[in-house]
């Protein structure tokens, strides 16, 4: 265990180092924010208008009498469509199903943000061994400063019922006296 000045010099190390990690992260998830919220701007309303006329256009009518993907699959069990059919309807399905997706997801996404992302999980992991040594040394004191109270805890309990008489060494118990009676 290390001692008290080591200690409280590693703690303000580690929590220093852990302090800058998160306020970098910080910085680089408000930087990403801030481009994304500038490019989405910029996207115009009418790629938003083309992908809702390519979600609707006639090329996936094919499409309106399934509910599900798994429809299409019994359709063809059933004989009423061939299996080229089958798989030309699963492609529709899985390309509109990807639009759909798209356009709920809004999340915008390239290669700069990438490259934030992969920075901010780097940053995330820096400094990592030291903290996790500090937070063992944390723990290892937190137990023996436990043990340290339990004990300090008993002695007291231990004195307490020595000054009151219910110990055998109790101020109070005559042994002398008993032993002379005999």
């Amino acid at each position: 265990m290390l001692l008290r000045e080591e200690f409280e010099k590693l703690e303000k190390e580690a929590l220093g180092k852990q302090k800058a990690r998160n306020n970098a992260a910080s910085a680089i998830r408000d930087a990403k924010a801030r481009y994304v919220k500038t490019k989405t701007r910029a996207r115009s309303k009418k790629a938003a208008l083309e992908k809702d006329a390519a979600l609707h256009s006639k090329r996936f009518d094919c499409l309106n009498m399934f509910d599900k993907r798994e429809d299409i699959q019994e359709y063809y069990g059933f004989g009423d469509i061939t299996e080229s059919e089958r798989d030309r309807l699963e492609d529709l399905w899985d390309e509109r199903e990807h639009i759909r997706e798209m356009s709920m997801d809004g999340v915008y996404s390239d290669l700069v943000t990438q490259c934030l992302d992969l920075a901010e999980k780097y940053v995330s992991g820096l400094f990592e061994d030291e903290i996790e040594e500090y937070e063992e040394q944390k723990h290892i004191r937190e137990k023996e400063q436990k043990k340290a109270d339990e004990l300090h805890h008993q002695m007291h309990e231990e004195y307490k019922a020595w000054k009151n008489g219910w110990g055998k060494y109790s101020p109070n118990n005559n042994t002398d006296e008993e032993d002379e009676d005999e």
